[in-house]
């Protein structure tokens, strides 16, 4: 009678190791199909907004389009009128453009610079300070004329005025009419009648400049 094998039976494999025997499923196995349609692919993180950084933009165009509309209402409403009502409207504001352009011309006071003018005539015309009477004061189209007879200003100044002294000027009215004004002044001198004459003004840029009155007139 044979005794009984006292070696043990190999235990069968487990599951994991039949795994790890056979190695990976190939790409193409279909039982590796299951896997790869599982595996999904990494998000990306979404980026924080800060907070208004795209509601800025937005109220700033809001807010740009309703000014526009509020500036062009009125436009838009004159747009739309027509007949009688569109010609007096645009007659009041063509009225109202003039206005407004001859006081910003005339805010200058022009009437207190030809007065101011005739002032510093007066105050060279007593220091003899014919530079300044040339270059300063007289209308440039009387200089110019002064030299075509070959003699220049200052030179034509100090004949003329060589003996004139201590004169003195009042002015009594003076009218603006665009670039030209008219003063009429009262003026004395030692040793002379005084008299009136009529002097013309002449704008050159922003000052006003003096055409002396004819030859022969009672004014220094």
């Amino acid at each position: 009678m044979k005794r009984p094998s006292l070696k043990r039976s190999p235990k069968p494999p487990t599951p994991q190791q039949l795994g790890s025997a056979q190695g990976p499923p190939a790409p193409d196995d279909p039982a590796f199909a299951p896997l790869a349609t599982k595996q999904k692919k990494p998000k990306k993180a979404k980026q924080d907004k800060q907070p208004g950084q795209h509601e800025k933009p937005s109220r700033a165009g809001g807010l740009l389009r309703r000014v526009a509309r509020v500036l062009t209402a009125p436009a838009r409403k004159i747009a739309g009128l027509k007949g009688k009502p569109r010609l007096v409207v645009w007659g009041v504001l063509a009225i109202v453009v003039v206005v407004v352009a001859l006081q910003l011309r005339g805010g200058r006071d022009d009437e207190q610079l030809v007065r101011e003018t005739l002032e510093r005539f007066e105050t060279a015309t007593a220091k003899k300070d014919y530079q300044t009477l040339c270059d300063e004061l007289f209308a440039s189209s009387y200089v110019r004329q002064t030299a075509s007879t070959g003699l220049p200003c200052e030179v034509a100044l100090q004949t003329g005025l060589e003996d004139v002294r201590s004169p003195t000027l009042e002015v009594v009215s003076v009218e603006v009419n665009g670039d030209r004004a008219a003063a009429r002044v009262r003026g004395t001198a030692a040793g002379q009648v005084p008299g009136e004459d009529v002097y013309t003004l002449v704008r050159e840029g922003d000052s006003w400049r003096i055409l002396p009155p004819r030859a022969g007139s009672a004014t220094p």
